[in-house]
C-alpha cells in the first residue's frame, strides 16, 4: 500500500502521470553526474534555450517587475537561487531570465526521462532527484534514490563552487497556498558542500539567494509578477576541516546537522518574508487594499504590481512588528499573527472580498481609477488599424502553439498550479518545432505563387523566412501591448460603472473607515 505522508506526518504531494512513471533503468542510463568546472549544457544550446524561455515568458506573463534588495546576482560568486513554488515551471523561468550565468539544474526525474521535455532536459544537463513522494510510494528503493540524489547534489555543489548558478525550490513541489510549505534541507546541504568545495580549491564562496516570487494570480494566463532578489545568505565553514577534501575526491559527505538546520532556518525566514505569508487569499487581498489606502494617505498612487506587493507587505510587517519571521503554515513561528487577526484586517478582508465579487481589486480604491482613462481609450482606437494588420501575422506564427497550450491547460487533469506551465512549454517548444515549419511553408507558397521576382529559391526562401519571423515578432509585441491596454480599459470601465452603482456608497464609507483605522495604527 502506498504511503501518503512523509516522515513528519505531512501529506505527500500528488504525483502527476509523468512523475509517477519512474523508469529506474532509464534514469540510471541517462544520469550524467559531473564534478568538474565544465558547463553541463550542450555547446551552443543555452542561447537557444534562453530565447525559447523569453518567448514562453512573453506569451504567459503580462508584465514582470524585478527588484533588488542587494547587489546584482550576476556579479560575484556562484549563486543558488531558492524560491517558494506556486506556479510550476514559471517560477524558475523568471529567475533564469535575470541571472545570466552558466546553470546546473536538478529537478524531478521525469524532466530527464520524459518523451519530449526529457530531450531538452538532457541537453541542459539536468540532474535527476528522486523525492520522498516517489520513494515512500514504492517507486524506487532508498539505496538507489540515495545514490542518484547524492551524485546529482554533488554535481550541483561542484558547479556552484566553480561560480555557476542553480535554482532549487526547497518546498519540493508546486502548490496553491499563500504561505510556504515545509522546506527540505537538500538545497542547504548542497550549498554548504559547494562552499566547502570552493574553500578547498581557493574559489569565491557561493551564496544562497532568496528570491521572492509574487503573482497577481499565479494560476492565470497573462498575469503580473514581482520578482525580488533578497539579501544573499553567506555560508559558514563546516566544523570538519577535511569536509572539502572528501568532496573533492568525489565522495558525497553530508554537512553536520547543526549547521544545516541553522542555515535552513535562516533561509526559511529570509524567503518567507518575501512571500505573502498569509493564511489565505482573502487576507492577502486585505493587506494589498490597506497598502493602497496607506499610499494614498501619503499622497501616492500605486500604479504597478511591484508597488502593490511592497506596500501590502509593509502593512503586514508593521502590524506584526517584524519582517524576518514566517508566521503562517507548517514553518510558522507559533506566535499569534496580529496582521491576520486584527480588527483592521478583518474589516479590510470583508471590503476586499466585496471588490473581488465585483470583479475588481484594490486598485479600484483610488478615486482616479473610477475616472475614464481617455488617453488609453484613444490609444486603443489609434492602434486598431495597426492591430488589424498585425493580428494575422501573430496568429500565423503563434496561433497553433497558443491554441494547443490553451486546450492542454483547460482540459488537463493536473493541478491548477500547473496551468501556466502548459501555456509556457507549448509556446517554448512551438518556437523551434512548429513556427519554423509555418514560416518555411509560407515562404515557399509565396515563391510558388509568383509574388516575388524569380530569383533562386535558395536566396529568396531564407530571406522571406527571416522577414516573416521578424514581422511576426513585431506583430506579436504590438498585440501584447494592445491586450495589456485593453485589459486596463476593461478594468477602468468596470470601476467607472461600479462607482456609480448603489452599493458603491457603502464601499466608500468602508474605505474611509479603513483609512481612519490605518491612521490610528500609524
Amino acid at each position: 500500500m502506498e504511503e501518503e505522508v512523509d516522515h513528519r506526518g505531512d501529506e505527500l504531494p500528488p504525483l502527476t502521470k509523468r512523475s509517477s512513471n519512474v523508469n529506474l533503468e532509464r534514469i540510471l542510463k541517462l544520469h550524467k553526474p559531473d564534478f568538474s568546472d565544465a558547463h553541463l549544457t550542450t555547446t551552443g544550446f543555452w542561447p537557444v534555450i534562453r530565447t525559447m524561455m523569453r518567448y514562453g515568458h512573453d506569451h504567459v506573463m503580462s508584465k514582470t517587475w524585478y527588484h533588488y534588495h542587494s547587489e546584482d546576482p550576476n556579479d560575484g560568486p556562484g549563486v543558488l537561487a531558492v524560491a517558494w513554488h506556486t506556479a510550476g515551471l514559471i517560477d524558475p523561468l523568471l529567475i533564469v531570465l535575470k541571472i545570466n550565468k552558466p546553470y546546473v539544474f536538478a529537478g524531478r526525474q521525469d524532466i530527464l526521462t520524459g518523451p519530449l521535455i526529457g530531450w531538452w532536459g538532457r541537453r541542459m544537463g539536468v540532474q535527476p532527484l528522486l523525492r520522498q513522494a516517489e520513494r515512500l510510494r514504492g517507486f524506487v528503493d532508498d539505496e538507489t534514490a540515495t545514490r542518484v540524489n547524492s551524485s546529482s547534489m554533488l554535481t550541483v555543489a561542484s558547479k556552484l563552487a566553480h561560480g555557476q548558478a542553480s535554482i532549487l525550490l526547497p518546498e519540493g513541489h508546486s502548490h496553491s497556498e499563500w504561505y510556504i510549505h515545509r522546506l527540505r534541507t537538500g538545497p542547504v546541504r548542497s550549498a554548504l558542500n559547494a562552499a566547502s568545495l570552493a574553500r578547498e580549491i581557493g574559489n569565491d564562496v557561493p551564496v544562497i539567494l532568496p528570491v521572492g516570487l509574487t503573482f497577481r494570480d499565479p494560476h492565470a494566463w497573462f498575469s503580473d509578477a514581482s520578482v525580488e532578489f533578497g539579501e544573499p545568505i553567506q555560508l559558514p565553514e563546516l566544523p570538519d576541516k577535511n569536509h572539502g577534501a572528501k568532496l573533492l575526491a568525489g565522495e558525497w559527505v553530508e554537512p553536520d546537522k547543526e549547521t544545516t538546520i541553522a542555515v535552513r532556518n535562516e533561509m526559511r525566514d529570509r524567503l518567507g518574508s518575501l512571500t505573502p505569508d498569509a493564511p489565505d487569499i482573502d487576507t492577502w487581498r486585505a493587506w494589498l487594499l490597506l497598502g493602497h489606502i496607506a499610499a494614498k494617505s501619503d499622497g501616492k498612487r500605486l500604479t504597478t504590481w511591484q508597488q502593490e506587493v511592497l506596500h501590502g507587505r509593509a502593512i503586514r510587517d508593521r502590524m506584526r512588528g517584524s519582517s524576518n519571521k514566517v508566521w503562517q503554515g507548517p514553518e510558522g513561528c507559533g506566535e499569534e499573527d496580529l496582521a491576520s487577526t486584527s480588527k483592521i484586517t478583518e474589516k479590510a478582508r470583508k471590503t476586499a472580498k466585496t471588490l473581488h465579487d465585483m470583479k475588481l481589486d484594490a486598485r479600484a480604491y483610488h478615486p482616479d481609477s473610477a475616472k475614464l482613462n481617455w488617453k488609453n481609450i484613444v490609444l486603443a482606437l489609434v492602434l486598431m488599424p495597426l492591430i488589424a494588420v498585425a493580428l494575422p501575422f501573430t496568429i500565423l506564427g503563434n496561433g497553433i502553439q497558443a491554441t494547443v497550450g490553451f486546450m492542454i491547460a483547460k482540459f488537463n487533469s493536473e493541478a491548477v498550479d500547473k496551468r501556466t506551465t502548459f501555456h509556457m512549454m507549448v509556446m517554448m517548444l512551438g518556437t523551434v518545432l512548429i513556427r519554423p515549419i509555418i514560416h518555411i511553408s509560407t515562404a515557399l507558397l509565396l515563391l510558388k505563387a509568383g509574388y516575388f521576382p524569380e530569383y533562386s529559391a535558395y536566396i529568396m526562401a531564407p530571406i522571406l523566412v527571416v522577414a516573416l519571423w521578424l514581422i511576426t515578432d513585431v506583430s506579436t509585441f504590438l498585440c501584447r501591448c494592445f491586450l495589456r491596454i485593453s485589459c486596463g480599459i476593461r478594468r477602468n470601465i468596470r470601476t467607472h460603472s461600479s462607482s456609480r452603482s448603489k452599493g458603491w456608497d457603502s464601499l466608500r464609507a468602508e474605505f474611509e473607515e479603513l483609512s481612519e483605522m490605518l491612521g490610528v495604527l500609524k
